[in-house]
């Protein structure tokens, strides 16, 4: 019978990873913040619906562009996990190894997003138009609708930056069919995880400080969360 480490030891083994190491971790979140922000001034603002539209296809389009940056983020927490020694250099991996791989992922997980924040900007978009308030009430179902179609799907795809490292020859639908195959199972588990560091979370934010401590926590997790599945499938 398989036995898989519960959310309190995957925290514990998470804290041992980061030992000595949250210097690293906290210069890698603060550098792909800032990037992020900076291509953020990219993104026009406008009052009008092509306006809103050219704002809304911009943003989705970085956005993709960013997720090449998770790969390079994944292999510094692998990295870190396994005793390996990493650099700031490494976020930017992605960028000359795998690209096309990793954009194409990134495009589905961006899609997935998209779906999501579509749900509630529209029908509030339509309402600023209209000034019809039937949309407003619309708002909420639709986003709940949204949700139940992100949450199990994103879960699923939750492994394939981790995967595009330990497998590097795989195509990426090859890579999408191994993240859903591997977290099947396992959602509820990392579901669970993911909803136990909320409090963490929200105690961060109101220092901002605290989330450079909680998000390489949480992200170290993961790692750990990654390790461990893929110790049990590769028995």
């Amino acid at each position: 019978m398989n036995r898989y480490a519960s959310s309190a030891q995957l925290k514990d083994k998470a804290k041992g990873y980061l030992t000595g190491h949250y210097g690293l971790l906290i210069g890698v979140l603060i550098v792909t913040e800032i990037i992020s922000s900076i291509l953020d001034k990219f993104v026009p603002l406008s009052a009008s619906t092509a306006g809103y539209i050219l704002s809304a296809a911009i943003a989705f389009l970085l956005s993709v562009f960013m997720g090449v940056f998770n790969v390079g983020t994944a292999l510094v927490y692998l990295k870190f996990a396994t005793g390996n020694k990493a650099s700031l250099s490494d976020i930017f991996y992605g960028f000359f190894n795998h690209l096309e791989k990793t954009l194409q992922i990134s495009l589905v997980m961006n899609v997935l997003s998209l779906i999501l924040s579509l749900s509630y900007s529209v029908p509030y978009r339509i309402y600023l138009m209209t000034g019809n308030k039937r949309y407003l009430f619309m708002i909420l179902p639709c986003l709940a609708a949204a949700m139940i179609l992100y949450v199990p799907l994103s879960l699923c795809l939750s492994q394939c930056y981790f995967l595009i490292l330990d497998f590097p020859d795989k195509s990426a639908s090859d890579i999408l069919r191994a993240s859903f195959r591997i977290m099947k199972g396992h959602k509820g588990r990392l579901f669970y995880i993911e909803l136990s560091f909320l409090p963490l979370l929200l105690l961060g934010a109101v220092s901002l400080i605290g989330l450079l401590w909680v998000i390489p926590y949480m992200q170290m997790t993961y790692a750990a969360f990654y390790f461990d599945i893929m110790k049990q499938e590769q028995r």
